[in-house]
């Protein structure tokens, strides 16, 4: 295995694992801060944590967050399983030289999160999940149609999923050349139906170039491995949350007014896992809950 690592850019690092496969990841916090694995959600890259403005608020953390594959900087896995995501991820904490971490998964990065929970406790102090999407065997009453629909094509309907997604990412790179004031009234109209705690975040005229490079940045090898992980998230996940030994602590953090994963899902997830905290925020939805309460979420996770 050997590192290649972008003169300058901490959020452009690669690994190459053992099979060959280039792994992306990016670093947030300090060097000697404890480490957490960050999981990005679905339509989303290693750059996710951008959000948390690391840059602006320093804590005692190491976040290492990782592309998946067929996105970003990482190369597409045939046939890849939620279950095959713990072996990268010992991949990545052996080559850094890290025997012990805390591992934490936003929205559709809940399973990866819990799969490492399933099949590497050995090597976790804990386990986070924010805003974090279920198997939908737990049903998708009061989330988002537009989501809802989206993973009922990736079940049922995968000809279609990449119909949807060749236009979504026509419309997202077009973003790219948008000037400020047109991006402005882009992001105004697609956020009109998000809930207010989201779409105060999502028309910060200060973030939005910001949105559209972590909106573009999952496109970067086209489509392929996006579609690919919204059919892992629909179908079954290959592990009961039931499974997960009650050794390991799980906390888990959701908005109740999140309607991109409903917090119905949130309280279910938690039901399900033998060892879990939750705490539910009344006033908070599906971005603005991490965003909003990193700095907990991280003390929680590094305790």
């Amino acid at each position: 295995m050997s590192i290649n690592t972008k003169k300058n850019e901490k959020y452009n690092q690669i690994i190459t694992l053992k099979d060959g496969r280039k792994l992306g990841y990016a670093e947030f916090g300090i060097s000697e801060g404890k480490p957490v694995f960050y999981f990005h959600g679905h339509g989303s890259s290693r750059l996710e944590p951008k959000m948390y403005g690391f840059d602006d608020n320093q804590f005692n953390v190491r976040l290492i967050s990782i592309d998946r594959p067929g996105r970003g900087f990482s190369d597409f896995k045939e046939n890849r399983k939620i279950l095959d995501w713990p072996d990268d991820v010992v991949e990545i904490a052996d080559t850094l030289n890290i025997q012990k971490f805390a591992v934490l998964g936003g929205s559709g990065g809940c399973p990866y999160a819990l799969v490492c929970a399933l099949k590497i406790p050995e090597r976790l102090t804990h386990c986070g999940i924010v805003s974090g999407l279920g198997p939908t065997v737990l049903g998708l009453e009061g989330m988002d149609k537009g989501k809802q629909k989206e993973l009922n094509l990736a079940k049922n309907k995968p000809g279609l999923l990449t119909k949807l997604y060749k236009i979504i990412q026509k419309k997202i790179l077009k973003m790219k050349d948008q000037t400020l004031e047109e991006l402005k009234k882009t992001f105004q109209k697609r956020s009109k139906n998000l809930p207010e705690p989201d779409k105060k975040i999502m028309v910060d005229p200060d973030k939005i170039p910001l949105y559209v490079e972590l909106m573009a940045e999952p496109f970067r090898q086209g489509i392929r491995g996006v579609i690919h992980d919204l059919k892992l998230l629909s179908l079954d996940w290959g592990f009961n949350l039931k499974e997960i030994p009650s050794s390991i602590k799980v906390f888990l953090w959701h908005g109740e007014l999140d309607t991109s994963v409903p917090v119905r899902m949130g309280r279910l997830i938690c039901e399900a896992i033998p060892n879990c905290t939750s705490k539910f925020y009344p006033n908070e939805a599906h971005i603005s809950t991490a965003i909003n309460h990193i700095e907990e979420i991280l003390d929680a996770l590094m305790s």
